[in-house]
């Protein structure tokens, strides 16, 4: 019998690369959940067999309906940030609609699995010295999920995704580009707040890796609900990664830090909340050993490593907007 994988966001970065997943695995059918069924990426979607329907993620209501089995949801903290909302604010209100989503989701009496894209908390990664607002609000979510619904938390999958390589080559994400010195002779810097040996958890292609480790996910339901999958294809320093950069590029490039202080000056709350996330991750350089027995390996998904797209892949395939 064929089921149905609904999927929020369905033509961003994650919950696409969820529905082109699903859209090739056998005994699915996708419904592509978007503000605007009318836009460039739902049509393309559409195009591939996806079922392309809109809802608004403020109604509990219209999200009920569009649900029928299966769903992955996402919210864009950076969104509300760029909005004016404090760092805090922004948290609060991705947090909201998240919760209104899982709400929507636990009144589908047919709903078998849910899919959450979240993030661990950074209060308990730091013992509480360093909170990163996104995080905590975010994982805050996740609690609410156990405590007030726990039927639905019961047939939940929890995915975490390391760093994106795709920022390197986002004009939105400038903050996090290398970016050439003037009179320097063609030589480029990457200014970032943190130490240059601190390492960061890369999920390499979220556009590819996201959906092979979901697709696993709900292959798999005996060993993904109710636990946390963590989607990651490097672990590196800031210096390895810069140098992965160059060999790319073709550009010789140095890695410089900066001062938390200095970057919020710089980009103002974006910079202050990477800022914060950086420190944050110099107390806690992995997530695997964050909720010990309650994060499924990729061998329990049956993800193997020639389906995911590393680093040095992504960047590859990002040549052109590298520069």
């Amino acid at each position: 019998m064929t089921k149905t994988f609904a999927v929020i966001g369905s033509t961003g970065q994650q919950g696409g690369a969820v529905a082109k997943a699903m859209l090739k695995a056998d005994g699915w059918k996708v419904r592509g959940i978007t503000r605007n069924t009318k836009g460039r990426g739902a049509q393309a979607l559409a195009s591939e067999g996806a079922e392309m329907v809109t809802a608004d993620i403020d109604d509990v209501e219209s999200m009920s309906k569009a649900f029928e089995v299966r769903f992955r949801p996402v919210t864009n903290f950076w969104e509300h940030l760029g909005q004016g909302l404090d760092a805090d604010a922004a948290g609060a209100k991705e947090a909201e609609q998240a919760f209104s989503i899982a709400l929507a989701a636990s009144k589908v009496p047919t709903l078998e699995h849910y899919v959450f894209s979240t993030l661990p908390k950074a209060l308990d990664l730091t013992k509480g010295e360093r909170p990163v607002p996104h995080m905590d609000h975010k994982a805050g979510v996740d609690d609410r999920i156990r405590k007030e619904l726990p039927e639905l938390a019961a047939k939940t999958t929890f995915v975490w995704l390391g760093w994106y390589a795709a920022n390197m080559a986002s004009e939105a994400m400038g903050l996090i580009r290398p970016f050439e010195l003037p009179k320097s002779g063609g030589k480029y810097i990457w200014m970032q707040p943190s130490k240059a040996d601190a390492l960061l958890p890369i999920c390499g292609d979220v556009g590819v890796n996201v959906g092979v480790y979901v697709r696993g996910a709900l292959e798999h339901p005996e060993k993904s609900r109710g636990k946390y999958v963590y989607v990651r294809t490097d672990r590196l320093t800031f210096t390895e990664i810069l140098k992965i950069w160059s060999e790319v590029s073709g550009r010789e490039a140095e890695y410089v830090p900066i001062s938390p202080q200095a970057f919020e000056a710089i980009w103002g709350p974006g910079g202050k909340e990477m800022a914060m996330q950086y420190q944050s991750g110099e107390m806690w350089e992995d997530w695997d050993t964050l909720k010990p027995g309650e994060v499924c390996t990729p061998e329990e998904l049956g993800v193997k490593a020639e389906e995911l797209v590393g680093l040095k892949q992504e960047l590859e395939k990002l040549k052109s907007h590298l520069l």
